[in-house]
């Protein structure tokens, strides 16, 4: 088993609470720009590993989190969070029924999670609660964003020109994951 590997497995959280997170933000997508509870929730989950410091309402509703950890390379992860302006018709026990007022055009719309955002956020949680515990196995700077309206075009930019390098290092390498519907390994 490679070193990796085994770090992974002494580390890896209890998936437990991540699992009703996903349902969590899965039933309560919110739409570009408005991402508030959303990042309000990274934020609190955040706010329990103490070591992280915390960047909140970066370019609205973005998020960022630094962990230093020694002298090192400095390490960007990202999720994105917003949901999409769609009916959610999968009949999940969780799906989504939220509706609410798009502020870009004052429209009411269905919301869901169609692109597998709040996985994302999900798994940034994790993966931070997990490099956080095996502090001792890597060094460097941590940073996570949570940027909002990806579908949008429009987060990143908002977030950098709110100043997001300013208040964070600037990475040496950025690594953002997308979720796919296949199973694990194909």
């Amino acid at each position: 088993m490679s070193s990796i590997s085994k770090i992974v497995q002494s580390h890896r959280p209890d998936l437990s609470p991540y699992i009703s997170l996903y349902k969590h933000l899965h039933a309560h997508p919110e739409l570009s720009h408005q991402e508030k509870e959303t990042a309000a929730t990274a934020h609190s989950r955040l706010s329990k590993l103490h070591d992280f410091t915390l960047y909140p309402d970066i370019g609205g509703h973005g998020l960022a989190a630094v962990l230093e950890n020694g002298a090192g390379p400095t390490v960007l992860l990202r999720a994105d969070m917003d949901g999409l302006p769609v009916e959610e018709q999968t009949g999940l026990p969780y799906a989504s029924t939220a509706r609410v007022v798009d502020e870009a055009d004052g429209v009411e719309k269905p919301v869901m999670h169609a692109c597998g955002h709040d996985m994302h956020v999900t798994s940034l949680l994790a993966a931070a609660e997990l490099l956080y515990s095996a502090k001792a196995e890597w060094s460097g700077t941590l940073v996570l964003v949570f940027q909002p309206a990806e579908e949008k075009g429009a987060g990143a930019q908002r977030m950098v020109d709110d100043g997001l390098y300013e208040r964070v290092p600037v990475p040496d390498v950025v690594l953002g994951g997308h979720v796919m519907p296949y199973r694990s390994g194909r």
